[in-house]
């Protein structure tokens, strides 16, 4: 939405205000604000709840100028909106919810039509190479997902794991790791390091080897 509002008005701060605006409106905290020392524009990261208060409640047609940008993006909302209410139904089959992502996905990447210099001419949606890998997932494989796991519903899963996976890669690349530097005829890349660290910490939970380091004391001098 936000690439749109770019494209469609030179000056952020008239959308910028607008979209501070409706969240305003929908008692939701959001914020715009520029990396220190870039032009870099960050904003708030919503939460779950507020993430689904958006998608069914922002007034799109009070921040875009162009009615007909309001209509395909509300649209391409509402499909996204059902899909998600389809994933948490034990009810839906994946042969149903594959026909639904298909059609949204269609609706993503809907070329242009018309032509540029005429009345008739109408800017397509999205482009392939914004397709996401978490799209592709919906769109190929949570069908199948449906199918394997219909006793349990895709509700009792969860990507948590996954991001708790992310955070600990994160910390030990800045925790115990040297970020691809170092002494130039001995240096590893960073994923090596991560990639040895962690086959050492697994060989030694297999193996159940001892730790034979105690932790140190401390002594205070009077």
């Amino acid at each position: 939405m936000i690439s749109d509002l770019r494209r469609e008005t030179a000056n952020e701060e008239i959308w910028k205000g607008k979209i501070l605006s409706e969240m305003q409106r929908l008692n939701i905290s959001f914020q715009f604000w520029h990396e220190k020392n870039t032009n870099n524009l960050s904003y708030t990261s919503l939460m779950g709840p507020d993430k689904l208060k958006v998608l069914k409640e922002f007034d799109l047609f009070a921040v875009f100028q162009s009615i007909t940008r309001a209509i395909q993006i509300r649209a391409l909302w509402d499909q996204f909106n059902e899909l998600y209410h389809l994933i948490q139904n034990k009810k839906t089959t994946g042969e149903f919810f594959r026909y639904k992502a298909k059609s949204w996905l269609d609706e993503f990447t809907a070329p242009s039509t018309g032509h540029p210099n005429r009345d008739n001419f109408v800017r397509g949606m999205y482009r392939i190479q914004d397709i996401t890998p978490y799209i592709h997932v919906l769109c190929n494989h949570v069908a199948e997902f449906l199918e394997i796991h219909h006793k349990f519903g895709l509700a009792a899963f969860s990507c948590s794991p996954v991001e708790k996976k992310n955070h600990m890669q994160v910390c030990l690349y800045f925790q115990n790791t040297l970020k691809d530097g170092g002494n130039r005829n001995s240096r590893k890349s960073a994923i090596l390091e991560m990639l040895e660290h962690e086959n050492r910490q697994l060989y030694f939970a297999s193996n159940r080897v001892p730790n034979f380091f105690k932790k140190s004391k401390k002594y205070r001098l009077e």
